[in-house]
């Protein structure tokens, strides 16, 4: 998928997350969890984080392909317990709910991801080109549901 539709499935999942868990502190949650839906393409120098921060992308992709451990699971998975370990569980849950937005998006993505890459070889794989109309249309099914939440979660609506 592309960057502006994992940002608004980041936002979306995030916004989902908070009302279900009862997090606190929604107003850094929210914008944190997105940020960090576009955390697992850190693993392609050319993607917009790995522009940005090439000098951790162009090692990280020396070592790992695309869509390969980056794109699994355990990332999100080690950050939540190391940064839990360090009295941050906040900041590792947002983490965790914006990078698995990223996975699921991605799994829904003709080339899919494998979520427990390297310990198994299934990959998951959805009918959405990126880049494509229905990217468009699911984008911008995405930021209705997003702009409906967002007026819930103002009591608005």
């Amino acid at each position: 998928m592309m960057f502006k539709t994992h940002l608004a499935f980041g936002f979306l999942i995030s916004l989902l997350a908070v009302k279900l868990f009862n997090l606190s502190n929604p107003w850094l949650f929210i914008p944190l969890a997105t940020i960090f839906s576009g955390l697992p393409d850190i693993d392609h120098p050319k993607s917009k984080y790995g522009r940005k921060l090439f000098f951790i992308s162009i090692p990280i992709s020396l070592f790992f392909k695309h869509r390969g451990f980056f794109h699994s699971v355990f990332p999100p998975v080690i950050a939540f317990f190391v940064l839990s370990y360090f009295n941050l569980k906040f900041l590792g849950l947002a983490i965790m709910f914006g990078y698995i937005s990223h996975l699921i998006g991605d799994a829904l993505t003709k080339e899919g991801i494998n979520f427990l890459h390297p310990f198994s070889t299934f990959r998951i794989q959805g009918p959405i080109t990126t880049g494509a109309k229905l990217e468009s249309f699911v984008f911008f099914v995405i930021i209705l549901a997003n702009i409906f939440l967002s007026l819930r979660f103002l009591n608005i609506l």
